[in-house]
Order: structure tokens, then C-alpha cells, then sequence
């Protein structure tokens, strides 16, 4: 007769059934035992300095529509951002380019109009269908348009915003408009200060813009609220970033970019005894004719070498520095134009275009590979001095980055952007400027150019 079986022997028959049984019971009470009880679903973990960075509310993706419709040809940019408690993050820049220019077709509005259709596709298929009705567009249209005569222009423009507010995009205030080199001297600021994260703190944080192209050159700066109240209005445009307006004072002075500043140079060389145009800004080797918008300027050096104290003196005339504003000499710059006494004062100046390029194939310069680099007036002035006093066949050995006609013209040109900067803005020749081709942001090397900062400002408008 089997004896009755006891827990001991039950335990035993069905050890195997218990052992499965007991693996997800322990895991129960270990997750338990181990999850803290204010949060058992949330396993906690340490946060790098990056991710505590982008901690908060959920960044919002928003877009800006810029056409840049230049002389030669039609250009958008369709512009990505993230948009964080009010701060913008440029994302991505969605770019394309055609030719011709909306000038091409001035007898043809509606043509012109519609060669901007295969842009417009781009836009489209890059801003997503649900940000459309809320995504900025607007054209900004540059030298071309200004060229054509009568009202030509008017009518292309006035085509161009009707194909516009067919778009299901909203059209951004006078967003179809012909933009002169203040506009563009104003947006090019805001796009500077905005890659180099200066507009969130106060005015003195944001530093001022020189730029000098061929044919015209910019500044701007900010002005504190009570400055601007008090000067010229033509000389003060409001833009919006970071969250703010800011009073820019902004200037464009047509015919002293560069290009033309040489012939200015020239003409203030000239004389009735010196019909050959004989200037200390030429060395030996380097004599001709240098022609300038439909106007030839001869040229040639008076001895040797070239002079670059008496070629300074020869770029004061034709700057006119002394020339009255309407205002104290105190508040003027040049050519008339009013700039105000000690505006900018304790601004950090940048400084680009032709700036950079002859900083760069001097070897004021001197690392290949910078998109910024530190100097000051001083050594433009340094450099001119070295460069005046070589012959011209010297100079093409001794900058090799220096092309063509340029090394006959190396010494006005270095001596032009020293007198510019010191007497023609009024810097100290000893302050630091910053030399600037493009700005390190977010990872990536970008140019500071106006379009951006008309979209930065479309969208905080």
C-alpha cells in the first residue's frame, strides 16, 4: 500500500513545473525593488550639456520664402528654420538659380512674371502643404529693375506680386520691391549678427558691418532707442530678430565701392599740368587705362615707385571727408553723408568683401583655410606702404595670389581701404577689426549675405 505523499514529495514531481514558473516572478519583483516608485515606467539616466540644452518645449518648424532677383538672372531661397521659446535655428537653405534676369523680359510683365514659375515649383514641393498658408514669401529685386526706364519696371513688379498672391504662401509686408544698397547694407547686418548669436542680448552686443563691394559700400550698426529718435530718418531702418526691433543705421555710399573708388583715385590725381593722370598710388610698370561704368581714367605712376602717404592724401580728396552733412563736422563721414559723433563707439567692426580679398592675397591674412580673421586699419596701412614702394614686376613676385591688373592697382587699392576705414569712418587706425568671408554656424560655413536676413526678419515681423 503507497503511503500518502507528503509537500516534500509534491515539491519534487512538479520541481520542473515550478522552476518556469518562478523566472518571471522574480523578474516581477526585481523590476519592483529596483524602479523608483514616484516613476516605475521612467528608468533615469544622466543628461550630457548638449541634450540640457535642447531640453524644454518642442522646437516648431517654420519656413521663409526670399526670391533675390538680380540683373543677370532669378535666385530663392527657401529657408528651414526651428523655432525654440522665440529663437530661430537655421536648419537648411533650400537654393536655386536661373537665367535670364526679370529685366530680360521689360516689354513682357506677364513673361517676366512667369519665368519665376519653375522657382515657385521648388518652394512648393520643399515647404511642406500644411506650412504653406503660414510661410513667408517675398522678392527682393536689385540693379536690373532700377535700370529700366519709365515705368517698365513698376508693371514687372506689380505682375510678379500677383502671381505671388496666388501662391498659398502669405506674402510678407512690401514683399515685392526693389531693394537699393541701404536695404540690402540692413539686411546684410541682420543676417551678421544673427549667425553670430548676437541679437539676444542688448544693442551694445551686436556688433557693426562694413562691407565693400565694386561699385557702392555699406555700414550699419544699431543704435540705442534715444540716438535713433534723434537722427535723420533716412538713415534708420527698423528690423525685427531675436525677438526685437532694432533701430539700424545704415548708409550705402554709391560710387565708393572698390572699382569705382579707383577711378576716383585717378580723377583726383588729375590736373590741367597732369592730363596723363601721374600718381603716387602707381609704381613703375604699371600705367594704361582703366575703364570705369562707360568712362576711361589713364593713369601713370609719377616716378619709380609708387607713395603711399601722398597716395592717402589723393583717396582724402576723393572721399570729400570734409564735406558738410548738414549737421557739426563732428557727425559726418564722408561725401556728405551723416553718420553721427560716436555712435558705434565700443562696437566690434566686421569687415568683408574687397576688405577681405586684398587682406587675403597680401598676406594680411595668414592662414589659408580662415573665414574670419583679426586686424586693424594699421595694418592696411602697413601692408600699402611695403606694396607702394615695390615696382609693379616686384609685386606680381611677391603676391602671387594677386591676379592680372590687380598688382598695377595693389598699392591704391590697400591704401583706399585704410583711408576708408580711418578717415573715411573715422576708426582708430589701431582698433581691432574682424575680417569676415563667411561665419561658423551650427556646423557649417555660411555667408553672410542679405537673404537671410530678410527672412530672418520676414518671420519676426
Amino acid at each position: 500500500m503507497r503511503r500518502p505523499e507528503n509537500v516534500g514529495d509534491m515539491f519534487w514531481r512538479y520541481r520542473g513545473v515550478l522552476l518556469v514558473a518562478s523566472v518571471p516572478v522574480a523578474l516581477i519583483l526585481a523590476i519592483i525593488l529596483l524602479v523608483p516608485r514616484s516613476s516605475p515606467l521612467h528608468v533615469e539616466r544622466a543628461h550630457t550639456l548638449k541634450e540640457l540644452r535642447h531640453t524644454g518645449p518642442a522646437a516648431i518648424t517654420k519656413y521663409a520664402i526670399v526670391f533675390d532677383a538680380g540683373s543677370t538672372g532669378s535666385r530663392i531661397h527657401v529657408f528651414k528654420f526651428e523655432q525654440t521659446d522665440g529663437d530661430l535655428k537655421l536648419i537648411s537653405d533650400t537654393f536655386e538659380q536661373l537665367k535670364p534676369g526679370l529685366s530680360s523680359y521689360a516689354d513682357d510683365p506677364a513673361k517676366a512674371a512667369a519665368s519665376l514659375q519653375p522657382l515657385l515649383d521648388t518652394a512648393l514641393k520643399t515647404v511642406p502643404a500644411a506650412l504653406q498658408a503660414s510661410t513667408p514669401i517675398s522678392l527682393k529685386a536689385t540693379a536690373g529693375l532700377r535700370l529700366l526706364p519709365g515705368d517698365k519696371a513698376d508693371h514687372i513688379l506689380s505682375a510678379v506680386e500677383d502671381l505671388l498672391r496666388k501662391q498659398p504662401f502669405k506674402l510678407a509686408p512690401g514683399g515685392v520691391s526693389i531693394m537699393d544698397g541701404k536695404d540690402e547694407g540692413a539686411f546684410a547686418w541682420l543676417t551678421l549678427n544673427y549667425l553670430l548669436g548676437r541679437l539676444s542680448g542688448s544693442v551694445s552686443n551686436t556688433v557693426a558691418a562694413i562691407d565693400m563691394g565694386g561699385g557702392s559700400i555699406q555700414e550699419a550698426f544699431a543704435l540705442e532707442d534715444t540716438d535713433a529718435k534723434e537722427a535723420p530718418k533716412d538713415y534708420v531702418t527698423q528690423l525685427h530678430g531675436g525677438g526685437k526691433v532694432f533701430n539700424v543705421y545704415v548708409h550705402s555710399y554709391l560710387g565708393y565701392g572698390l572699382m569705382a573708388g579707383r577711378a576716383k583715385l585717378i580723377e583726383a590725381s588729375l590736373s590741367d599740368n597732369n592730363a596723363a593722370g601721374a600718381s603716387e598710388c602707381f609704381a613703375s610698370g604699371a600705367s594704361g587705362t582703366y575703364s570705369y561704368a562707360g568712362k576711361d581714367y589713364p593713369y601713370t605712376p609719377r616716378g619709380d615707385k609708387g607713395d603711399a602717404g601722398k597716395c592717402t592724401y589723393l583717396g582724402e580728396l576723393a572721399l570729400k571727408a570734409n564735406l558738410t552733412c548738414g549737421a557739426e563736422q563732428l557727425q559726418c563721414s564722408f561725401n556728405g553723408a551723416w553718420r553721427g559723433n560716436g555712435l558705434s563707439k565700443g562696437r566690434q567692426y566686421y569687415v568683408s568683401s574687397y576688405f577681405w580679398d586684398r587682406a587675403f592675397e597680401t598676406g594680411i591674412i595668414k592662414v589659408q583655410e580662415a573665414i574670419m580673421w583679426p586686424t586693424s586699419p594699421k595694418e592696411f596701412r602697413a601692408k600699402a606702404a611695403e606694396v607702394c614702394g615695390l615696382t609693379t614686376d616686384a609685386v606680381v613676385q611677391a603676391y602671387p595670389k594677386v591676379q592680372g591688373d590687380s598688382a598695377k592697382f595693389l598699392c591704391l587699392d590697400l591704401t583706399y581701404c585704410d583711408v576708408m576705414l580711418t578717415k573715411g569712418f573715422k576708426l582708430d587706425p589701431g582698433i581691432s577689426v574682424t575680417l569676415v568671408k563667411q561665419v561658423l554656424y551650427n556646423g557649417q560655413h555660411i555667408e553672410a549675405a542679405w537673404p537671410l536676413g530678410a527672412a530672418v526678419n520676414d518671420l519676426s515681423a
